[in-house]
């Protein structure tokens, strides 16, 4: 659980946690985070929430063993660190890889749902939102599925998401320095990750497509050179050529047309 020095720190901030429902579109968790916020309504107790009091056990658990694995130190464990120009703007680390300048970010689930997209998506806001606050390009996240041991992948930055949970965190704020009651934006997408190989020999309809590319890549070159020499071969004052089947057409700006006669 948060100490009280951390609670002091992030008091009136926006925090990794905090801000995933602004990026959710949760209505009812942006009431009571705006409530909590303007004083009306006091921090949710997850003292006896087991989800929760587990993560926080196996927490240093999961950096150790990040430690140990990686051969390396992990700092910053349980720093409040607030962005240097963004004052409502605050993350807790759970750890810092110092080799590559990242934070680490901890989870435990049941290991019932694939850790790619769904976990990584749900985690999205937290970790971007860290990378915000710290300046870092990238993120590791650590999940403990079940009892298996962490699986680990490095989340890279996406600024157009950062920008847009700052336009929404600067919107809530404003809400809750003015007393009026934020607005719900619709559920913004997760970042896309385009660095991913996929193996689609089992895609039957990808087969098809594939082999009749194939089959008529050489045909398409074929044709593409013909209508090139078709195209060459009409006459500068000619407005059309036709013969054996084909048609070449010249609109009033000069552009020549190919098709089929008929």
């Amino acid at each position: 659980m948060l100490s009280q020095t951390q609670r002091e720190v992030r008091k009136g901030r926006l925090t990794a946690s905090r801000v995933a429902c602004l990026m959710e579109g949760d209505v009812i968790k942006i009431d009571r985070l705006y409530r909590e916020m303007i004083g009306e309504a006091e921090p949710e107790d997850l003292t006896n929430v087991w989800a929760v009091r587990l993560g926080e056990a196996t927490e240093q658990l999961q950096l150790d063993w990040f430690e140990q694995k990686n051969a390396t130190l992990v700092t910053r464990r349980g720093e409040v660190v607030i962005h240097p120009q963004i004052s409502w703007a605050a993350c807790t680390l759970d750890g810092w890889y110092t080799e590559l300048a990242c934070p680490i970010e901890c989870k435990h689930t049941g290991g019932r749902e694939p850790f790619d997209p769904v976990i990584i998506d749900r985690y999205q806001p937290q970790i971007q939102w860290q990378m915000l606050v710290t300046n870092a390009t990238q993120c590791a996240l650590s999940v403990i599925m079940g009892a298996n041991q962490p699986i680990v992948e490095f989340i890279e930055r996406s600024n157009p998401y950062i920008a847009e949970m700052v336009l929404r965190g600067k919107q809530f704020i404003d809400c809750v320095t003015f007393g009026r009651p934020p607005v719900a934006l619709p559920a913004a997408p997760a970042p896309a990750d385009t660095s991913k190989i996929y193996d689609m020999t089992g895609n039957n309809l990808w087969a098809t497509s594939a082999r009749d590319w194939l089959d008529t890549k050489k045909a398409h070159g074929i044709c593409e050179d013909a209508s090139k020499i078709l195209k060459a071969a009409v006459p500068a004052d000619a407005k059309t050529c036709r013969g054996h089947g084909v048609r070449v057409t010249r609109d009033r700006v000069g552009r020549l047309s190919l098709r089929e006669e008929k």
